[in-house]
This record gives structure tokens, sequence and C-alpha cells, in this order.
């Protein structure tokens, strides 16, 4: 990927003056997530804190109640749709967490669409209303995106509400919620302060009514406090995946080329940030100029080293929308998930793994406890063991019985059965 000669200027300036996970890169990030907060913070709330204790609760107080009579013109096409779905399994709100359409369609999406699929009433909403939208737009039966602010559901009685680690604020909208808490990544993933999420996160295991984690040490980490924890992995959305089994008309344009150069493709998509462990990826790709290396994702962070990009068997395609993923799937022979093994990222649930498996690829990780055991998997922690897995893969991916076993792992881990699985918790909560 021949990158913009100004982008990779900066990038390269950037890496010189603070090279990535560096003391000065970690105190960078910092001042440019404290001036994003401060940029989002209104003057009124930056105001605010500089009065009473008392004056401030009251004012908040005040606050609220007015956002809650705002909202007052929604609450019938709210009532309306309760009723026309009175015989939903359940109502679920997703308060304010991501954007719908963001550039990795990620696990509250995905499970909003499950849920909504599996019967339940699901209200998904942006973190910001777009009040030129129609407030309650039906995405796909059941699921409804909505434009309306949040206090909308605050009458509501006792609501299922759907929460992360970091927007827990949100509980506080609701009238006695029970929170659905899904614990998905180590605490220290997220920007922000730790010793307040550490404090969310523990209020919300000790409060929630449901509490679900990804991963086998979050499970294990959460049980000393809730014995009642579901272990509830990612999963895939087997049916959007299986067509990268097909004959494709044509390779997506930007393919094209490296098709074309008749090599084996090994492929990965995904975020690009700090726990991609890119000095591997580069060493294996030396060892192999006989391979193509295609890395599809957004350059989360800023740390993609320029260098990993000067490799002539090495392309990085960018962002693409979650639609065009099975297309580019169909053109890998292998993926991979190429992590840095760290305690993080030993707690990741590998969403993208059932993925490509669905599409039938083999799929080679580095040693994470998460993605290792899962039947199939192919495991490398070096550049020759990865270059020898990779020679491993590209037979077993003819191999019929190597292709129904890790077909049978997606297909034992899809979205739909994640849903399903909260669902009948639900049920048998008393």
């Amino acid at each position: 990927m021949n990158l913009d000669p100004v982008k990779r200027w900066k990038r390269t300036l950037r890496l010189k003056i603070a090279p990535a996970g560096s003391a000065r890169d970690r105190w960078l990030r910092e001042q440019f997530r404290l001036w994003g907060k401060l940029q989002q913070a209104s003057w009124r709330e930056v105001a605010l804190k500089v009065l009473p204790a008392g004056l401030q609760r009251s004012l908040r107080e005040t606050s609220r109640r007015r956002r809650i009579e705002a909202a007052q013109p929604y609450r019938e096409q709210l009532a309306a749709l309760l009723k026309a779905h009175s015989d939903a399994r359940r109502v679920i709100v997703f308060p304010p967490n991501l954007d719908w359409n963001v550039q990795l369609f990620q696990r509250p999406q995905q499970l909003a669409l499950a849920l909504a699929e599996q019967g339940a009433l699901v209200f998904y909403l942006p973190p910001k209303p777009n009040p030129a939208k129609e407030a309650f737009q039906e995405f796909r039966p059941r699921l409804y995106l909505c434009n309306a602010p949040v206090e909308t559901f605050a009458l509501l009685e006792s609501p299922l509400i759907y929460l992360l680690t970091w927007n827990r604020v949100y509980a506080g909208v609701f009238r006695s919620p029970r929170i659905i808490y899904d614990y998905v990544d180590d605490i220290r993933v997220f920007d922000g302060d730790y010793r307040q999420m550490v404090q969310d996160h523990e209020r919300l295991v000790r409060d929630a009514y449901l509490v679900l984690t990804t991963a086998e040490p979050l499970y294990r980490a959460t049980r000393k406090l809730r014995p009642d924890v579901l272990l509830c992995p990612n999963g895939a959305d087997y049916e959007h995946f299986a067509v990268a089994r097909l004959q494709q008309a044509a390779p997506p344009d930007d393919m094209r080329a490296i098709v074309a150069r008749g090599n084996p493709v090994v492929g990965y998509y995904g975020a690009l940030a700090e726990w991609f462990d890119y000095r591997l990826v580069w060493e294996v790709a030396r060892l192999r100029p006989d391979i193509s290396f295609v890395i599809i994702g957004p350059d989360y962070d800023g740390t993609l080293p320029p260098a990993f990009l000067d490799l002539t068997n090495v392309d990085w395609l960018g962002v693409k929308p979650y639609a065009e993923l099975p297309h580019y799937l169909a053109y890998f022979d292998v993926a991979m998930v190429p992590f840095v093994v760290s305690e993080v990222t030993h707690a990741v649930s590998p969403l993208k793994l059932f993925e490509y498996m669905a599409g039938g690829k083999p799929v080679i990780v580095t040693p994470m406890h998460e993605s290792t055991r899962y039947e199939g998997v192919l495991v490398a922690d070096t550049p020759e063991s990865f270059s020898r897995k990779i020679d491993e893969a590209l037979r077993l991916r003819r191999h019929p019985a190597y292709l129904q076993r890790i077909d049978a792992v997606a297909r034992a881990n899809t979205w739909t059965s994640r849903a399903e699985q909260i669902l009948t918790a639900l049920d048998e909560i008393k």
C-alpha cells in the first residue's frame, strides 16, 4: 500500500518524536485524550464543577427534569411501538454507546441485531441523536435505531438496559433499571480514569440484573463477586461470512493486482492498534516473499509503523464496510489474528476468529488463551513457527475433514446462539 506522502511524513515525524509505547508517546496520548474530553464538554458542565456540591446536585436534577420534559413528544411514539410489539419476548434498551455505522461493526450492534431476531424488541441509541432523522427507525423487525433522546425511556418501569463498563452513567436516566452488564474487555484497554472505571465496574457487577463476560479470564475474575455470571463470548454472523466460500465474480478492485501476482494470500481485518504484533508480521513477511499479506482496517491509534508498509508483499487496504468483508475474505487463503500476547489479549474474545472459520479459512493465531481453546486453530509465536504454520494452513485449506472441524466451531459460535443464551438466562432469573 502506497500511503499519501504527507500522511507518511506526519507518521514518520511523530514516531521519531514519540516512538510507539514510549513514555513520551503515552504522555502525548493522554494530552490528546484530555483535550478531546474538554472539547466535548460544554462550558456549562465545566462551570458547574466550581459550584458547591449541594447546588451542583440541585442544578443537575433541574436539568434532568427539563430533559425528561423535552422528551415528552417522543413518548407517544414509544408507547405505540411497545403496544405494537406487545408479544416481544423482552424489551431491551441499548443506551448510547457506539454509533451504529462505525468503522468496525462490533459486539453491541451484533447483539442488538441477534436479540431482535430472537424475538426481543430492541431500542438502540447512538451517542448523539440526529433530530433530522426519524425518531424511531425500524432497521430490522423489532430493532429500532433511535434518534430520540435517552430521556424518552426515563419513565419506563424497571426496563432492561444493556450497559458496558464505560457508559454506566446512563443507568441514572432510568427508573429502577434492570441492568445487563456486558464486561467485554480488560478495563485497562479503555481510555479514561482507570480508578473510576474500576469502581464503576465493581458497582455494575454487584448491582446488575445479569452479568455477561466475553472470555474465560474475565469470567473467572468476575465469578468471585457474582457466582451467577454468564460466559458469553463473541460470535459470528455465520450466513454473512459463509458466502466467502462461494466463487466470486471478481476480486475487489483494490485486490485485483494482489491476486494477479499468483501468490497465496494471508489476510487480516480489524483494528490496527498497539495490540497488533507489527514486528511479528513484518518478520514473517520478510521470511516469505512468496506470500502476499493483506491488512484491512483502520490505523486505530496511530501505531502503524511506516516501515511495515515498505515491504512489497504487504498491502494495507484501509477500512472496508462490514458488508464488504466477506468479498475480501473470499480471496484470503489463510487468515490470521497476530496480536501481541499479554494479560489483556489473553482475555480478548476472538470475534474475527469465528468469522474467518465461517468463511472456510484456516486461522493462525498467536498463543492467546482465549483463541487457542478452539479446535482447528493453528498457533505460532515466532516468525519461523508462523512461516511453518502458513505452509500447514495452505495444505489444510483443501482438507475436507479440517474444513468440517472449523465449520463446526463457527456454527457453534454464532450471534444467534449468544442472543438465545442471554434471553434464556433472563427467563431463568427468579
